[in-house]
């Protein structure tokens, strides 16, 4: 009984910890100046599905990432999401996000697609895997203040090494549900990762471990 009952206390410590810090860190972040220059722009896909352009949180990132882009900060603009719903159309998020992103004047050829991934974990794996992409180089990485934190965590655990955290929501600090959401996604994130790494080192198929990211 009292191992369970310090489990529980560990497991409520975590959430909190992770909530306090995701709420100091969107109070205190500052853009990286002078943002750096960089091999490739990621832009992570918003919560809610995409129907055909993207809208509200994910619009905001797609509209820093090529505000980015126009500003010369690298040359690769990757659109990174499938989305944690099926769309109307089947399309994934990125594939919405691409479209946005042409409409604003960026060229097909510097867009990339990341279309597998549902979580952020498998936004960092799975950008790790493109073709054009290469972990030892500098990475922009843009999503909101509350999720910046997380999607750090999430790229150096897939490898990447030089990674400059640019939010998307540039006007004043907004706190609403997601900030607290992370007490839960930084602990199941911790698991997922773990359980994966696992899974692989004993020799488990990396398609089927993958679910676990999901």
């Amino acid at each position: 009984m009292r191992i369970l009952l310090k489990l529980l206390l560990l497991i409520l410590t975590s959430m909190a910890a992770a909530v306090i810090g995701t709420l100091v860190y969107m109070l205190v972040y500052a853009d990286p100046d002078p943002i750096p220059r960089a091999a490739a722009i990621v832009v992570l896909s918003g919560p809610g599905a995409i129907e055909p352009l993207p809208v509200d949180d994910t619009r905001d990132r797609v509209d820093r990432g090529v505000a980015l882009w126009k500003a010369g900060r690298a040359p690769v603009l990757v659109m990174s999401g499938a989305g944690a719903t099926k769309t109307e159309t089947g399309l994934p998020d990125s594939h919405g996000m691409k479209a946005y992103a042409l409409g604003l004047g960026v060229p097909e050829e510097a867009i990339v697609e990341e279309d597998r991934s549902y979580s952020t974990l498998q936004n960092a794996w799975f950008t790790a895997a493109l073709d054009r992409i290469d972990p030892a180089e500098k990475l922009i990485v843009v999503t909101h203040r509350y999720h910046l934190p997380r999607a750090w965590a999430s790229f150096r655990w897939a490898g990447f090494t030089d990674i400059a955290l640019v939010a998307a929501d540039t006007g004043p600090v907004r706190i609403d549900r997601q900030p607290f959401l992370e007490g839960v996604k930084w602990p199941a994130n911790l698991l997922r990762a773990a359980v994966f790494r696992a899974a692989l080192a004993l020799g488990a198929d990396e398609v089927r471990a993958l679910r676990w990211l999901e």
